[in-house]
């Protein structure tokens, strides 16, 4: 049961404000008769896309793998290269690429007696998508399935759940300690276990108002479940690009010349494709915050016409169809979030880097700084371009006019213009992070499987599993910062081991390879990823609705709209940022200045007219009188 009356007087802000009709908006979604926005900024989007599966096509066109199996059971060197590799090893050249020519040609894998594993030493993790392809696109399927089914489960029990949710970090904490055969780390995660549990008793508050604002933000989902229709219409395209990024950064690898330097035969990429896959790169992550922001804009347009004009409803085609026209807008919001996100990535390396630093003692407290400010930066950017998506799809204006109104009606009720649930934000996050770590744990056994890798820890690792936790939290649950991670960390343990085959085939001495030890964990790692950003982007379809609600209480609140007994309005003023703001909108600019002469309380001037429903119809009053929808 909800306590629908407002905190007391004293703990909250009070103002009054006058507003012109152009600094406020009609509490309407204009959904009719909607025209092109920010037209440049969609066709700079849609070019790059199309350069993004130009260049990725040709190069799935140009790839050709290094291994393939044979007809004998057993994996050599590719018809493709043999001719290469045998002019460039004529003339007594060694290396990489002739110890591969001489196998086939012998029949044989010169690594068998040394390793048991089906890693010849010269792969990297996208090899195990590209020999094994059902292992990624099985998981990503069955975690499509499963973030389906969370969705619905949220929408009929989202207060149990959290609750739930909760009960179970603690009890997963509890027995993490009871499997360790280590007494210290036993004791940590008790430990851990007890702030944890401080911690609830501490913001059980904020962990009920957190269930309160999503199980309320379910029934908009009750009311109109079309949008979730409009939310598992963009997670096809988005799980559609998702396989196109794996599919060409696969096939990259599979790019290679055959080159000597002095008196070694080796593989060498071209430079061209180090610089498509920094540009595929970039173009992925504008277009899964483009694909964001359609999914919100289907979601505002729906929720905005229920709350404002239940009877008025655009309906999930017409949502979808008025993306066409707002592409433009959609473009520059998705890019500026993207620079956003690629300053906090950088930073965030930084302080990665930092630790590989002897001077780690004075330099890690200020790389916390920027991991931080970085977070700060790309979070404040990402809330403010999604209330401006929010606003063009209640009014079709383009991106600053959105961006600037929206700014000023939020301030006006909510201090500093900020207005976020951090709370059901980070329950989203954190579940959608351990259903990802339980994917990277299975994609990790089921390559190790398959490939008879060994690299599962056993008994014997002791505190193996505390690194391996470590990593999966700098990269799962920063997926787009681990998935250049592992883009990185690939290429480099390959130059690695390939600088041992060489050092091996000079001095004459065995050559035992290692990476059957870290291509699974590395792939499972990049797999979980990708289930988080699926995960997450599923979750924020119940965020949407809570943005949108959010910017439909501070317009209700412009228009001086009667929310008496509305359960949403006894929420936003549980807020500690919220602003108590009595708002009087003038005809005009010298009206508004009229009446900000007056002392607050009291009723404007009758020369002074003014409307108290913000459509902008003159009509001279003395007083506000509420109006409910």
């Amino acid at each position: 049961m909800f306590n629908n009356a407002s905190p007391p007087g004293p703990t909250r802000e009070t103002s009054r404000q006058v507003v012109t009709p152009d600094q406020t908006v009609p509490p309407k979604v204009e959904y009719e008769n909607r025209v092109f926005t920010d037209i440049p900024w969609g066709v700079v989007n849609i070019l790059a896309y199309i350069a993004f599966l130009a260049t990725g096509f040709v190069v799935v066109g140009r790839a050709h793998p290094i291994h393939v199996t044979l007809e004998d059971g057993n994996r050599g060197l590719n018809d493709y290269y043999m001719a290469d590799a045998e002019q460039c090893c004529a003339g007594g050249n060694s290396g990489t690429v002739c110890s591969l020519y001489e196998d086939r040609i012998n029949g044989s894998r010169r690594l068998e007696g040394i390793t048991f594993s089906k890693f010849d030493g010269d792969e990297g993790i996208f090899d195990t998508f590209v020999e094994a392809p059902m292992i990624i696109f099985g998981l990503i399927s069955i975690v499509l399935a499963v973030s389906l089914i969370w969705i619905v489960l949220l929408r009929f029990f989202a207060k149990p759940i959290v609750i739930i949710v909760e009960i179970a970090k603690v009890a997963a904490v509890i027995y993490l300690g009871i499997v360790q055969q280590e007494t210290g780390t036993r004791v940590i995660c008790f430990i851990c276990a007890a702030l944890m549990i401080g911690y609830i008793f501490w913001a059980w508050k904020k962990i009920m108002f957190a269930a309160k604002i999503i199980e309320h933000s379910t029934i908009a989902m009750k009311e109109r479940p079309s949008v979730f229709v409009g939310g598992f219409f963009i997670k096809i395209f988005y799980a559609g690009n998702a396989a196109l990024f794996v599919l060409f950064f696969s096939q990259s690898f599979g790019v290679t010349e055959i080159q000597e330097l002095n008196g070694f035969c080796d593989f060498v990429y071209p430079d061209y494709v180090m610089r498509i896959s920094i540009f595929w790169s970039l173009s992925y992550l504008w277009t899964l915050l483009l694909f964001s922001q359609m999914r919100l804009s289907i979601t505002s347009a729906i929720v905005g016409s229920w709350h404002f004009h239940p009877e008025d409803n655009p309906g999930v085609l017409k949502a979808i169809k008025n993306i066409v026209k707002s592409y433009g807008t959609l473009s520059i919001s998705s890019l500026i979030a993207t620079v956003a996100d690629k300053v906090n990535r950088m930073m965030s390396q930084d302080a990665i880097v930092s630790f590989l630093s002897p001077t780690i003692c004075f330099t890690w407290p200020l790389h916390c700084f920027m991991c931080i400010f970085g977070s700060c930066i790309y979070t404040c950017v990402k809330m403010l371009t999604s209330y401006a998506v929010v606003l063009h799809v209640f009014t079709g204006r383009n991106f600053l006019g959105s961006a600037k109104a929206s700014f000023n009606i939020l301030s006006r009720h909510f201090k500093g213009g900020f207005v976020t649930e951090v709370t059901s934000r980070s329950l989203f996050s954190l579940t959608s992070y351990v259903f990802s770590v339980c994917v990277a744990l299975i994609a990790w056994a089921w390559i190790d499987a398959e490939f008879q890798a060994g690299s599962l820890p056993n008994e014997a690792d002791g505190y193996a599993w505390i690194l391996y936790i470590i990593v999966l939290i700098f990269n799962v649950y920063y997926p787009v910062l681990g998935l250049y991670v592992m883009i990185l960390v690939n290429r480099l343990l390959r130059d690695f081991d390939k600088s041992n085959r060489e050092y091996a085939l000079e001095t004459g001495t065995d050559y035992i390879p290692i990476n059957h030890l870290w291509v699974p964990p590395l792939a499972a790692t990049f797999v979980g990823c990708i289930a988080m950003m699926i995960f997450t982007f599923v979750s924020s379809i119940f965020l949407d609705i809570i943005t949108t609600l959010f910017l439909c209480f501070a317009i209700d609140k412009d228009n001086n709209v009667d929310m008496n007994g509305n359960e949403f309005d006894s929420l936003v003023k549980e807020m500690p940022n919220y602003i108590d703001c009595d708002v009087l909108t003038a005809v005009s600019s010298s009206d508004a200045a009229e009446i900000g002469e007056g002392s607050y309380g009291q009723p404007p001037t009758a020369s002074a007219p003014w409307n108290n429903n913000s459509v902008g119809v003159e009509q001279p009053v003395a007083i506000a009188v509420p109006v409910k929808h």
